[in-house]
């Protein structure tokens, strides 16, 4: 190999601290793979590293160790196995979601909804990283609030009274201590106190609990690192195919608006964070 495709930068893959060595960085879709492609990683660990691998915090597999003028070899043979090398630079990086497809406390299907916003804004241009995160329920395991944009599942109770047999075994598996009993009988739940997690639908014997509204609770802005932010809660929910179109509409409000390298949450500071919630109200109302 010629000195110049030796030193080429590699999309994808990172210099070591010992610069004669790079990581390779393999994007999966929702943290999975299928066994195949492991086997692969595994051989060009072998063949081209030093026979190991790592997990990246998004879900992701790092091979280290790799030569740099082996690297671009390495790489191809990843790709040929239909493996993604990637996920870096200021593009929407992986997307990172929970188990909430299978788990028995998902209120929604994170990994469809993974698949889906994967194909359609993984890898776009942005004005610096962008990282969105996916959530099934209020029990938070992916940390919606550190993420650029991230959506978390949300079931809203519904109680009728007349079906009511005061057996109250909402009241024993309610974690925020949100519903109680009423004074004239029956429960009684404080909306303030609610996350909206679903654990009294799912218990209620007599279904005097039901679904009011389900969807994604969305919340922008949020960061990790050297400094951090909260990501901010828009104040309603968005179904399935909202929150994809919603998506797209975010991800060019902050192209058009954001300076480079400026990260979303620090443009939302700097702009204001109604002017996102007006812009957003032209597909659905915001209250």
């Amino acid at each position: 190999m010629s000195k110049n495709i030796t030193e080429k930068k590699v999309p994808g893959c990172i210099t070591q601290r010992n610069s004669e060595y790079r990581v390779i960085r393999i994007k999966l879709t929702a943290g999975n793979i299928d066994s195949e492609q492991l086997k692969v990683i595994a051989d060009i660990a072998n063949r081209y590293g030093r026979g190991y691998v790592g997990t990246t915090s998004r879900l992701g597999i790092e091979i280290p160790w790799v030569p740099k003028e082996l690297l671009e070899d390495a790489v191809q043979e990843l790709k040929e196995a239909g493996l993604t090398v990637g996920s870096t630079g200021p593009t929407v990086r992986s997307i990172v979601a929970c188990k909430g497809s299978i788990c028995r406390y998902g209120l929604v299907d994170t990994q469809e909804f993974c698949r889906q916003l994967d194909k359609a804004y993984f890898g776009i241009s942005q004005p610096a990283k962008f990282k969105i995160g996916i959530t099934g329920c209020p029990n938070n395991c992916i940390k919606a609030q550190l993420n650029d944009l991230a959506f978390m599942g949300q079931c809203v109770p519904r109680y009728d009274k007349d079906k009511c047999t005061d057996c109250y075994a909402c009241i024993s598996v309610c974690k925020v201590k949100a519903i109680d009993k009423a004074e004239e009988g029956g429960i009684q739940i404080d909306q303030n106190k609610c996350v909206n997690c679903g654990s009294c639908i799912r218990v209620c014997p007599t279904e005097a609990i039901t679904i009011e509204e389900e969807g994604f609770a969305v919340f922008l802005g949020g960061k990790f690192g050297r400094q951090y932010r909260i990501g901010q809660r828009l104040n309603c929910l968005y179904s399935f195919e909202e929150a994809i179109e919603l998506t797209g509409r975010i991800l060019e409000y902050n192209k058009l608006n954001a300076n480079t390298g400026e990260r979303f949450g620090d443009m939302l500071e700097r702009t204001g964070f109604e002017k996102i919630e007006e812009a957003l109200k032209i597909t659905k109302s915001i209250t």
